[in-house]
């Protein structure tokens, strides 16, 4: 991405200096007076004068993008946490990469109803489909969730305009 955005800084700043240069070449070759007294010449001098400060500009532009792109700390990547299996409900299956699932203990009729469809789509579904299946407004399905993730029994990833519901 960065690279499609340096060559199109190049290529602006080409397409500048070739129009400051046919501005120039037009203005001199129009010019009949002596170059102090032509009105082309003041033109010119204010037209270069623009032109450098765009040129500047760009340069700048085209810096920071360097720097963000070669010399920006990338963020540390963070290490997955390990659930305890009581909690979760999968342990040892969460440790080579099978259907996550949420033990449905404690939970009341609601919540466990949730659960369960969230474990039938092992272990992910849409915020939107909790909504389609179980019947549950909204708001129910909003705060049965900010219920269970406040358990620790998941989580929600924004995706676009729904969230994808996660067992941890």
């Amino acid at each position: 991405m960065m690279g499609v955005v340096a060559v199109l800084l190049l290529l602006f700043v080409a397409a500048i200096f070739f129009y400051n240069r046919t501005l120039n070449d037009l203005a001199a070759s129009s010019c009949t007076e002596d170059a102090s007294i032509c009105p082309h010449a003041k033109v010119v001098d204010t037209q270069n004068l623009v032109i450098g400060v765009l040129v500047f500009v760009v340069a700048i532009m085209a810096g920071w993008l360097l720097y963000n792109a070669y010399f920006a700390k990338a963020a540390p990547a963070e290490a997955p946490r390990a659930a305890p299996a009581a909690q979760a409900g999968h342990g040892a299956n969460a440790a080579q990469g099978k259907k996550r699932k949420i033990a449905a203990a404690s939970l009341d009729s609601d919540e466990a109803r949730v659960v369960a469809f969230i474990n039938k789509g092992n272990g992910s579904v849409y915020q939107s489909d909790i909504l389609k299946k179980t019947g549950f407004s909204k708001v129910k399905v909003s705060r049965l969730l900010d219920k269970l993730e406040q358990k620790g029994l998941l989580e929600r990833k924004r995706r676009g305009m729904t969230n994808l519901v996660v067992a941890k």
